[in-house]
């Protein structure tokens, strides 16, 4: 063979070679069109993999309408496990301390949570993962959110239904409460002093927060913000608090020591909640059960933005927006892991993401990767649909919560005697249903011995917005959804809600999608004036869509806040009554 033939041989070997060496790295055609399909937000391998089985981190979310706390694991994103609580649940909070960020100190012994419609706050075990006790709040209230002090030994609450704050031991039930006017006045996010100083609330109707002492628990002033404030979250510094003006497309910095603004910084379109970073003294990951509770800092502040569908960074010593990132769909709360490695983006609406499991849509929780050195930084890693509505969610270390299995809770005393476990009765005393959506005109009217009620619900309110009936009627409320789009283009397929609280929240809690009528039967056995609100969220002034729900007792005359039966109230009928604790109220 010639050298010319030889050659030619060698470079057609070669020439294999790499058509070869191109066949095994290049993709196939199907892997191909598949990482196509993946969009430019979202990170994801060509081929699934599975998740490691054991969690590092336990998320523990309010669930709002769906009346249940769900456990998360990270960064798996698995849903362990549901915890009926009762009505409409927003703010999970961890028994312990307050410092550090929005996690707090957590001592993995309890959770709190309050609830909205039913006006309690229920108590669960994190070592059972049980419903062990309910506190019941005063009439009227309507909690909308709570906050733990720096003894963990009080929490403090916004009264959004009844413009009140209220200052809670724990142990007791015991109750403080302070009126909050003049009206119009809707307290809703709250946040305490690292060091147990001062209380920070939004007023949503005020536009401003108001600041209380803690002991004594008194009004100190009001310092205005941006209009109609939401988040108010305290940093673990606890020297600046970041308040998200919702309709101002800014956050409003507030200096603790001097009790005045020291900042407005333009960050998003519909800002409204914030979490923060946190490390220990030596900038390390903050480990509560190990490192000490002084020192500890942050370098980033996070907050959502429902109308510009992001999550924004603030550099917290520069106080300016450094990131923008894009999230799915109409983000409200945020949450952080306590490693400071993910941020989960708590979300409204799933329009088009998802396949279809009835008439009203999943919503979502979206994880993305805050580490900056990270080559998928910015990407959403995961997205899952989770029921009800994601309020708030709260992270801590799954090593904090003890192993039980394998005989451990006898031999390490789990049970030291009868230890309560309470499951509500989501439908007390109730018939729910759903019929053909309805043409009747609103109104009230009386058929065959019930009192029908048809309601109208849209962006944002209710027709009628007073409702009326007496004591002892038998009730049966028609709503139908006649919104189009809620004012938001991207979702057209808006789910209104109802719900009238406290003796009620468990006997309505509707959701109605559009196209259809949701039907409560009940009898109204408890006389007093009680809010309804929409539990289901709807469009940006969600908050203000009410109405008024009076049962009259013909011997006392026409209900109002100050004639009802609002003791009978708080024993809230349908729910066990072991473990429940009346209000002991003390006013200020």
């Amino acid at each position: 063979m010639d050298k010319k033939t030889r050659r030619n041989g060698l470079v057609c070997w070669i020439i294999m070679l790499l058509i070869l060496a191109i066949g095994l790295v290049a993709p196939s055609g199907a892997d191909a069109k598949q990482k196509s399909k993946i969009p430019p937000w979202h990170y994801a391998e060509p081929v699934p993999t599975d998740a490691p089985t054991k969690d590092p981190v336990m998320g523990y979310a309010a669930g709002g309408l769906d009346g249940k706390v769900a456990i998360i694991g990270f960064p798996s994103m698995r849903t362990y496990r549901h915890i009926d609580v009762g009505v409409d649940l927003h703010e999970p909070v961890f028994s312990g301390t307050n410092a550090g960020n929005k996690n707090l100190s957590p001592d993995g012994k309890y959770l709190y949570v309050n609830d909205k419609g039913a006006n309690t706050i229920g108590v669960i075990n994190l070592q059972t993962a049980m419903l062990e006790r309910l506190i019941a709040l005063p009439f009227p209230f309507g909690v909308h959110h709570i906050a733990l002090d720096d003894t963990g030994k009080y929490l403090y609450a916004t009264g959004e239904l009844a413009g009140k704050m209220a200052k809670i031991e724990i142990a007791t039930g015991k109750v403080w409460l302070l009126d909050w006017g003049p009206a119009p006045s809707a307290p809703d996010y709250l946040d305490v002093d690292k060091k147990g100083r001062y209380v920070f609330a939004g007023n949503y109707y005020h536009s401003t927060v108001g600041v209380f002492s803690t002991n004594p628990f008194k009004f100190v002033k009001e310092i205005p913000v941006g209009k109609n404030p939401h988040g108010v979250d305290v940093i673990p510094e606890s020297t600046m608090v970041l308040v998200s003006d919702k309709l101002s497309a800014t956050m409003t910095v507030i200096d603790v020591d001097k009790l005045k603004v020291k900042k407005v910084i333009p960050t998003c379109a519909g800002p409204l909640h914030t979490v923060m970073d946190v490390y220990d003294k030596n900038g390390g990951v903050y480990e509560p059960w190990k490192d000490s509770q002084k020192g500890l800092t942050s370098k980033y502040a996070y907050q959502s933005c429902f109308v510009s569908d992001s999550n924004v960074k603030i550099d917290i010593k520069k106080l300016e927006v450094v990131d923008e990132i894009p999230i799915h769909y109409r983000v409200g709360h945020i949450a952080i892991t306590p490693e400071n490695n993910f941020v989960v983006s708590l979300n409204k609406f799933s329009t088009g993401l998802f396949s279809p499991t009835g008439i009203v849509y999943p919503v979502n929780f979206e994880m993305w990767d805050a580490r900056e050195g990270s080559p998928t930084y910015g990407k959403t890693l995961k997205l899952i649909p989770v029921d009800g509505e994601p309020h708030n969610m709260k992270l801590l270390f799954a090593s904090q919560i003890k192993r039980w299995n394998m005989g451990q809770a006898e031999k390490k005393k789990l049970f030291k005697g009868p230890t309560p476990a309470l499951f509500p009765a989501h439908r007390a005393d109730a018939k729910i249903y759903y019929l053909p959506m309805e043409r009747l005109k609103p109104g009230i009217r009386e058929v065959n011995g019930v009192k029908e009620v048809h309601v109208l619900a849209f962006s944002y309110g209710y027709i009628p917005r007073q409702i009326r009936v007496n004591k002892g009627d038998k009730v049966r409320i028609f709503v139908t959804n006649i919104d189009k789009a809620a004012g938001i283009t991207k979702n057209p397929d808006v789910t209104m809600g109802l719900t009238i609280y406290g003796p009620y929240g468990l006997r309505t809690n509707l959701s109605a999608p559009r196209g259809v009528t949701a039907v409560a039967e009940f009898v109204a056995d408890v006389a007093g004036e009680y809010e309804i609100y929409c539990q289901h969220f709807c469009g940006p002034l969600h908050l203000e869509m009410r109405a008024t729900f009076f049962v009259d007792d013909p011997e006392k005359g026409p209900a109002n806040l100050a004639v009802g039966e609002y003791e009978k109230a708080q024993d809230v009928p349908g729910l066990l009554e072991d473990g429940l604790e009346k209000a002991k109220t003390v006013t200020h």
